[in-house]
């Protein structure tokens, strides 16, 4: 990649020096992000402005930059640009993630006018510029339900801010769903929840039948476990669990039933430290 960044800038310098711009425009015509930039910004250079804001919908954060900067010069309201580009039966995504880059809270019913579009690609885009406008409400919950697992993903990152205003059983019901993205959306919103939940999610997902969040689950519980009893010496009794007597049985269990997937050490040393922890009432 960067040999052929220098490449283009090195084209891009000499079609600058001999105002060539069908050279630039050839490469801004390229598929690669970073040589669409280089050249457009020597278009913009030889005074290719009109040419150069075209580029408002393009798929790349730095091109649409350029091309705004362009676009302003040449007295065009870019934000009105992006307003009609969405208002479409097949928005382009570039223009989606443009309105968001630009839009305030004024632009949100745009977006999420999108979140039914069939494409998951539109709505993957409508998603993330809902959450980088900060619109993104617990009542969203629905859309890590979506039949797209980008969207779920997408969905999981914006309402992870959110997280203690969702039903608080939610995480759990998605961690037991049959869709592989679903319990990995649920083990996403869990965390940072407290030591005991992401121990407790830790465990369950370490015996996943989906290898990759086994993996996941198994790490996660391994470091928990390290953490925790790096520090349970400092107590006469080990350190005490903010959690139920109900709760703490089951973290026992829990411990118990994954006792081979995260290993003997690593079980050998969890369930010590349940059992010289002291469960709340």
């Amino acid at each position: 990649m960067g040999i052929r960044t220098r490449a283009a800038e090195a084209a891009c310098r000499e079609a600058v020096w001999t105002r060539r711009p069908d050279v630039l425009q050839r490469l801004a015509r390229s598929a690669r992000a970073e040589v669409r930039v280089v050249a457009l910004t020597g278009l913009v250079r030889v005074g290719q402005d009109a040419y150069v804001a075209g580029y408002l919908d393009d798929d790349a954060p730095l091109v649409r930059a350029v091309a705004r900067d362009a676009t302003r010069r040449l007295g065009v309201d870019v934000r009105e640009h992006y307003r009609t580009a969405v208002n479409t039966d097949v928005p382009a995504l570039g223009a989606i993630a443009g309105l968001a880059e630009t839009g305030s809270a004024a632009d949100a019913p745009l977006l999420r006018r999108m979140l039914d579009h069939p494409s998951s690609r539109v709505r993957v885009q409508a998603v993330r510029g809902l959450r980088l406008l900060d619109e993104i409400r617990a009542a969203d919950v629905v859309l890590v339900r979506d039949p797209s697992p980008a969207v779920v993903r997408e969905a999981t990152l914006a309402l992870r801010p959110l997280v203690s205003a969702l039903p608080s059983g939610l995480p759990w019901e998605l961690l037991a769903n049959d869709r592989m993205e679903l319990r990995r959306a649920g083990y996403r919103l869990l965390r940072g929840c407290g030591i005991d939940i992401e121990l407790c999610a830790a465990l369950i997902l370490a015996v996943d039948a989906e290898p990759r969040l086994a993996e996941r689950g198994r790490a996660d519980a391994t470091r928990i476990t390290r953490d925790v009893t790096r520090t349970a010496w400092h107590y006469a009794s080990g350190p005490e669990l903010p959690v139920t007597a109900a709760k703490h049985a089951e973290l026992v269990a829990l411990a118990s039933r994954a006792a081979e997937a995260i290993g003997e050490e690593t079980s050998r040393q969890l369930i010590g430290w349940l059992a010289n922890s002291r469960p709340g009432e």
